[in-house]
C-alpha cells in the first residue's frame, strides 16, 4: 500500500480497516514529540523541520519508519520517501509531504 501524507485531510471519528490504518500512520508522522500531553514520546522529534539537508533528511525518514512502526504495529514500512510540496517552490523552500509505502504484518487482517 502507497499513500501520501498530506495536512489537512480531515479526521474521521470511528474510521475502521484500512481507512483506520491510514489515519493513524498520519497522525503518527504529522505529530511532534512533547505534543501530546499524556504520552510525551508519541511520534518524532521533529528535529528536521526546516532543515532538508540530506543527512537531516535521511535521519527523518529513519524517526518516521521507526515511530510508525513503533505505534501502529500492523505494518511494516517499505519506505518513505520526501516529496516537495507545490514543486520547484517546495523544494526551494524544503516543504516536503512524506510518501509512506506500506504492507500489512503476516496474520493482520482489516
Amino acid at each position: 500500500m502507497e499513500m501520501l501524507i498530506e495536512s489537512g485531510a480531515p479526521v474521521v471519528i470511528g474510521a475502521t480497516g484500512m481507512d483506520e490504518l491510514i489515519q493513524n500512520i498520519r497522525m503518527i508522522i504529522l505529530t511532534t514529540m512533547y505534543s501530546v500531553p499524556l504520552d510525551r514520546g508519541f511520534a518524532h522529534v521533529g528535529a528536521a523541520l526546516d532543515s532538508p539537508s540530506p543527512l537531516v533528511t535521511a535521519r527523518l525518514v529513519a524517526e518516521l519508519t521507526e515511530a510508525i512502526e513503533e505505534k501502529e504495529p500492523r505494518v511494516k514500512v517499505e519506505r518513505i520517501t520526501l516529496e516537495p510540496i507545490g514543486g520547484m517552490s517546495g523544494l526551494i523552500d524544503g516543504r516536503y509531504n512524506p510518501r509512506v509505502v506500506f504492507h500489512l504484518k503476516e496474520g493482520v487482517s482489516l
